[in-house]
């Protein structure tokens, strides 16, 4: 079953309810996704090219609403979880996975 973000989340909307919980589950699963396109980077398993499309994404997706809703409270309830997408966070979304030493 694919699950899609609702499209009031892509517009910054409010949701409410069992449509919300249903949406930050998705958000959440998205963002471990992120996590995994860093990591493919970091090991040099995809081009600059697709990195550079994939970072734009990624930081447009996360200052939406939920998106950081979603990130600040995976950030405090298990800071870690996500260390690639923490560090990328963490060098404003312009540094090169690639060339990380130290995660």
């Amino acid at each position: 079953m694919i699950y899609a973000i609702p499209v009031d989340v892509l517009l910054g909307k409010d949701l409410a309810g069992p449509e919300k919980l249903k949406a930050r589950e998705i958000v959440f699963n998205y963002l471990d996704l992120c996590n995994e396109q860093i990591a493919h980077r970091h090991c040099n398993r995809i081009s600059e090219r697709l990195w550079k499309n994939w970072a734009s994404g990624i930081e447009e997706n996360i200052n939406r609403v939920l998106f950081s809703e979603v990130w600040s409270e995976v950030k405090e309830s298990t800071p870690s979880t996500f260390s690639f997408l923490e560090k990328l966070e963490k060098e404003g979304f312009k540094s090169d996975p690639k060339v990380w030493t130290n995660v």
